[in-house]
């Protein structure tokens, strides 16, 4: 194991889940920027590989939500990343960085909020 993902292993293994969750928002980030990135260099080879991460990061978020504990929470949130992942589809349908940037302020305000949970647990 190289030193980056031994460094990736010790963080995910003791982080809190406010934090674990605001890591795949981060992360769902930057493969979003990348793939904008990849629309401006026209490489759409790249801009699928990143568009398709970052659904999958989406998804894992989605279907870990409990109705039963969140309540209102957890539906506020899915309908957050319901949106997001329409958003993301129309964005990478039209190859337009404009509809991938809203996304992404979408995501950074969520995650600042999870931020914020994580330092008080």
């Amino acid at each position: 194991m190289n030193p980056y993902e031994s460094y990736l292993k010790t963080g995910l293994e003791t982080a809190n889940l406010p934090k674990l969750i605001s890591m795949g928002y981060e992360r769902i980030i930057l493969e979003l920027k990348a793939a904008i990135e990849s629309i401006k260099n026209n490489d759409l080879k790249s801009k699928i590989n990143h568009i398709n991460k970052a659904l999958d990061i989406l998804l894992t978020l989605k279907t870990g939500l409990d109705f039963e504990k969140g309540g209102e929470i957890a539906q506020n949130l899915y309908e957050i990343y319901s949106f997001c992942e329409k958003q993301i589809m129309l964005g990478n349908l039209k190859n337009d960085e404009e509809i991938l940037n809203e996304v992404i302020n979408v995501l950074n305000t969520v995650r600042e909020g999870w931020e914020e949970l994580s330092s008080k647990v």
